[in-house]
């Protein structure tokens, strides 16, 4: 009888796990948007994301020729971040520039360029602190669907992984980026949502979660990044 009710509670325990994973990502975390703000003499914005703040200003061109046959995009992207878990601040220089990392686990065609931003905390590097973003070789599936994204962001000792990947929205295929999951032990636990009418839809960790901070940062690397997948044309 023991032995029947230890079964029992066991495989009780299992099942409440398995049904906790299969809870939607959308369901397990906090949805937050980007709120900006003015910031006099500033040639960007000042926003606010829950409890995360900061200042952003972003240059990007693009050049096209015969066509699209000779093609060139470029985006540079500054931003600032403190928090109450974040303290003193962060500054983010993003730009595209040779890959730092080696992801391996992309299984899509690179191009020669990744995206990446490096951190700092007055004037020094933030040991430990990047994010790389690896873009998709232009072809015919990048144009008629959405773009292959993949990355990673390290901070605080904690590593995550992002791909695009559509989170709500009709699936229609406009050839611009829908939306990015992040990944920590293969369990999705944050993302950003561009498929809306509105403002992106932030998906964070729940607060006091160890990942929320490095998914913060990840999601803010994604969200002032000018894709060129995103252009106007």
């Amino acid at each position: 009888m023991i032995r029947t009710i230890l079964a029992g509670l066991a495989a009780a325990v299992v099942l409440s796990g398995g049904a906790a994973a299969q809870t939607p990502m959308t369901q397990r975390t906090e949805q937050l948007q980007l709120k900006p703000r003015r910031v006099p003499g500033l040639l960007g914005y000042g926003y606010d994301v829950g409890e995360y703040r900061g200042e952003t200003s972003t240059r990007s061109s693009s050049f096209r020729a015969l066509g699209t046959a000779i093609s060139r995009d470029s985006a540079r992207t500054k931003f600032t971040v403190e928090s109450p878990s974040i303290t003193p601040g962060l500054q983010a220089e993003c730009a595209g520039g040779q890959k730092r990392t080696q992801l391996g686990w992309i299984s899509f065609e690179r191009e020669d360029l990744s995206y990446v931003c490096s951190f700092t905390r007055n004037g020094q590097p933030v040991p430990g602190a990047s994010f790389e973003l690896a873009l998709q070789k232009a072809g015919l599936l990048a144009r008629m669907s959405q773009p292959q994204r993949a990355g990673e962001m390290t901070y605080g000792g904690r590593t995550i992984r992002l791909q695009t990947q559509r989170i709500g929205g009709v699936p229609l295929p406009t050839g611009r980026i829908a939306g990015y999951v992040f990944y920590k032990d293969g369990q999705e636990i944050g993302g950003v949502d561009f498929n809306r009418i509105m403002s992106p839809a932030i998906y964070l960790p729940p607060q006091g979660s160890p990942d929320r901070d490095v998914a913060a940062l990840a999601a803010l690397s994604i969200l002032f990044f000018a894709d060129p997948a995103n252009r106007m044309e």
